[in-house]
């Protein structure tokens, strides 16, 4: 279920002011019902909201283009098209305002109330976050992120997309995709556009991507990442991103990909393995685990 913001008849800034630029006062009330919406939610824990910021969309304009000097660029099959920065100090106002509000303690609260997960936390780094640009063609391949992050010895549970897309259309292409983990052809999509707020609980059971961008489109966004500081019972991945698509290779690129795919699945049996045999974990954390899937399906 989605969250609707209600401005109250005020109209978004046309230019960043001196008061907030994320709407949170809209939806803190809502949390108990959010809450809700998030715990049900298919294919896997998330709540979408509407209208999270008090900017106008007009204010797209001022996004780095694609020739900003601090893109880093991805040319990978995986995630071809798509440009990043994750450097703070070198996002321009409003976006670093934007980041630094969706980071506050305020806003944590506010996640933590939704999520039921306590004692959020957000990365100063931005590993793998920040500003995100995906220009005709781009696109990201069905995965599941990493867990752990070895940077801060911390466990990632939470993503937070954020769109910055105005006049978005059905027919740019671009939309978020939830997938469950065992059905690819049949995902739920959100389209990216301006001011939409995609919240979701993120495992190893947590297939996400998204569409290519249309020819003559530029997609933009904020993605932020939220961590606790202990690790869940039950396994929610590891250091990897596990893809779950890769093209249709032949040849000695389709050997090469059957290698990594068996190694990848070795990797990710060791690691389960090594929480099983933790005793803080172990199997009971497993079987609650599966019984809580079984019970999922319709």
């Amino acid at each position: 279920m989605d969250g609707e913001g209600s401005n109250g008849g005020a109209r978004s800034r046309d230019t960043p002011g001196s008061g907030p630029v994320v709407a949170l006062a809209r939806f803190e009330a809502q949390t108990d019902r959010l809450a809700q919406s998030f715990r049900a939610a298919r294919p896997f824990p998330h709540v979408v909201l509407h209208d999270l910021l008090e900017l106008a969309p007009s204010c797209n304009a001022e996004f780095p283009t694609l020739d900003w000097p601090h893109w880093e660029h991805f040319f990978d099959g995986y995630q071809a098209g798509k440009s990043t920065c994750s450097e703070l100090e070198v996002i321009p106002r409003p976006w670093r305002t934007i980041v630094e509000e969706l980071s506050a303690p305020r806003f944590l609260r506010f996640l933590e109330g939704v999520t039921g997960i306590p004692k959020l936390l957000p990365d100063p780094y931005l590993e793998g976050g920040g500003l995100h640009l995906s220009g005709p063609g781009g696109h990201l391949a069905p995965h599941t992120d990493f867990h752990v992050y070895e940077r801060l010895d911390l466990y990632r549970r939470v993503n937070l997309l954020l769109y910055l897309n105005a006049d978005w259309r059905p027919a740019s292409g671009g939309s978020l995709a939830l997938f469950a983990a065992d059905d690819l052809s049949r995902p739920l999509e959100v389209a990216p556009q301006w001011g939409t707020c995609v919240i979701f609980a993120t495992d190893d059971a947590s297939v996400h991507g998204v569409r290519p961008v249309a020819e003559g489109c530029v997609r933009r966004s904020i993605a932020l990442y939220y961590y606790t500081s202990v690790e869940t019972p039950a396994f929610s991945g590891d250091v990897s991103t596990h893809w779950k698509t890769h093209g249709d290779p032949s040849g000695a690129r389709r050997v090469r990909i059957l290698a990594y795919l068996a190694l990848m699945k070795m990797s990710r049996l060791f690691s389960m393995l090594a929480h099983l045999v933790n005793p803080h974990f172990g199997l009971r954390a497993v079987a609650e685990r599966l019984a809580r899937r079984r019970a999922d399906r319709p």
